[in-house]
């Protein structure tokens, strides 16, 4: 996952995804791997954490059996030296999760920068909310389901339409 994901609720459907039985075995299996990599015990692990949790609780997130907080598992991934988005991105690779199902960050200033035909519609819409929000920092957050209602207005899929708006470039502040 590219973007930060702030003070959005999550969907029903996101839910689902985020919880889903085969993700968090996916998570499970990198932070196991990790941690073995580094020749450490669940102990060791533990005592590098800045919170209180036992090492069978840490058993319970690497072997899927129990999800972790969000807090949790960047704490985990820091002390493991990992970038906890590597970990979930390779986690939902396994898992077979599409990331377009999850929330799609947008930078609206980089989408009205944008000149591709066929993303006027949402264009049109970025130029308006920009000029009436300006105290706004300019990120929205799209759910699946409206990155989906958007798609029609431009003629592409769900997933077209998500993989263009993630790969637009941020806004470069000079």
């Amino acid at each position: 996952m590219a973007g930060q994901i702030q003070g959005v609720a999550l969907s029903d459907h996101r839910e689902r995804v985020l919880t889903n039985p085969k993700l968090l075995r996916a998570i499970g299996h990198e932070l196991r791997t990790a941690r073995e990599d580094l020749g450490w015990t669940r102990a060791q692990l533990v005592a590098r954490l800045d919170f209180d949790v036992h090492s069978q609780t840490i058993a319970t997130y690497e072997l899927g059996i129990r999800q972790c907080t969000l807090g949790r598992f960047v704490a985990i991934c820091e002390a493991l030296g990992l970038p906890a988005p590597d970990v979930l991105e390779t986690a939902m690779r396994h898992a077979e999760v599409e990331p377009h199902l999850l929330v799609c960050s947008v930078d609206l200033r980089a989408l009205v920068r944008d000149r591709a035909p066929e993303l006027e519609p949402v264009r049109r819409w970025a130029s308006h909310r920009l000029l009436t929000q300006p105290a706004d920092d300019g990120v929205v957050h799209l759910e699946p389901k409206t990155v989906a209602e958007l798609a029609v207005f431009c003629g592409l899929s769900h997933v077209e339409l998500f993989e263009r708006l993630i790969a637009l470039p941020a806004e470069v502040e000079s």
